[in-house]
């Protein structure tokens, strides 16, 4: 039996019980009764919301009963509170505070380069001469003329001891000394600066210099030297971050020309947001067991929210109406799609914190939530 066909029963079949009831429409026209046409007209309006009501429970049956009746095909998610974090995606760069282009401090040619490109020194090798133009002779003159002032120096102060000789020629004897003690320093310091010693211990990345090649201090470079065992991640974070990101904050820090990532610390933030770009300086703990080269570039994902019992749902279910304001199907008791409007946060990757409007107990349509309508019949063809 057909739903139309039940509708005409249902029908007839309350208008000829009435009929015996009631008088014929057609004799109270005829009759001019126009009280017992109001009082028609009241009996048929009751009659027919006794129909609808009859009619919508009769559809509502069917809905429910009838298996060959067309339903959409949709899946629904399991949703449950989980630990859910976001993430701001920069761009960082290796760093060590100990790489350095050592120049020269002495006028004069190179001499000699002990050292090759690649080697590791420690702190203090000797790593460049320069020729030093005879100056080492004038420094072992002046030492011999030293030693000899000290000498007379150290009698003439053994005799003022004893009380022997006069005041004067003690006080002679030590300011000669004296003297030639500091033209000595003063000489050798300048002897020292045609030797350069390594700073730190670290590796000779890049020599510049050649034999012969006449330098002047401060403006010809002479080598590089990098301690690739200090080396950190610095990275510019935006200011509207200041306030999420601390020392101590994780962040997954990935280097593409390494094919490497791992997990890292902020070591220090930095308190001074630059008026050019508006951001601030962080710097973050290098992997130790990765040698890696300074400004090769990283990408850093600093976590900037995090939250254990968050409720996450795919992106792709969300929709978004005219107004910008955000909405899921979810399928009620009895099996219908019902538009439900969301409140989100963050999101990460491909998925998005509901901050509002679900609970975990909700059945939000996945496959299929672009193709169903308000109201539509479903059917769940997964398991939760």
């Amino acid at each position: 039996m057909t739903q139309r066909t039940l509708i005409t029963l249902l029908a007839g079949l309350l208008l000829g019980c009435s009929s015996s009831e009631t008088p014929n429409t057609q004799s109270l026209i005829n009759q001019k009764d126009v009280a017992g046409l109001r009082a028609k007209q009241a009996e048929l309006v009751k009659q027919n919301n006794a129909i609808k009501m009859e009619l919508n429970t009769v559809i509502e049956a069917i809905d429910a009963l009838d298996e060959n009746k067309k339903r959409s095909l949709v899946t629904v998610l399991s949703l449950k509170k989980e630990f859910f974090q976001h993430t701001v995606i920069l761009q960082g760069t290796v760093k060590t505070d100990q790489n350095l282009m050592l120049s020269a401090e002495f006028l004069g040619k190179v001499k000699a380069i002990h050292v090759k490109e690649g080697q590791t020194v420690k702190k203090g090798d000797l790593l460049l001469s320069i020729d030093d133009g005879g100056l080492s002779q004038n420094v072992a003159l002046l030492k011999t003329q030293r030693d000899l002032a000290k000498t007379i120096y150290l009698r003439q102060k053994r005799l003022w001891d004893q009380n022997i000789g006069s005041e004067i020629e003690y006080l002679q004897a030590k300011a000669a000394f004296e003297s030639q003690e500091n033209s000595y320093e003063q000489l050798k310091k300048q002897l020292d600066k045609a030797s350069l010693y390594a700073p730190f211990s670290g590796r000779i990345d890049d020599i510049v210099a050649e034999v012969g090649q006449l330098v002047t201090p401060g403006i010809n470079p002479l080598l590089r030297l990098v301690n690739l065992q200090s080396m950190y991640i610095e990275v510019d974070v935006p200011e509207r971050y200041f306030t999420a990101i601390e020392k101590g904050t994780t962040a997954t820090i990935e280097i593409p020309s390494f094919k490497h990532s791992y997990k890292s610390r902020v070591t220090h933030k930095g308190t001074h947001i630059s008026p050019g770009n508006r951001t601030f300086k962080t710097t973050l703990a290098a992997d130790s067991y990765v040698t890696l080269a300074p400004n090769t570039i990283t990408i850093v994902k600093l976590v900037d929210y995090q939250k254990p019992d968050a409720l996450v749902i795919p992106l792709e279910v969300v929709s978004e109406n005219f107004e910008g304001t955000q909405y899921v199907y979810v399928v009620t008791e009895s099996s219908k799609a019902e538009k439900r409007f969301i409140k989100t946060g963050l999101v990460e990757g491909d998925v998005v914190e509901v901050i509002s409007g679900l609970k975990p107990e909700d059945r939000v349509i996945d496959e299929g939530a672009r193709l169903v309508k308000e109201d539509e019949n479903v059917r769940i063809t997964n398991a939760l």
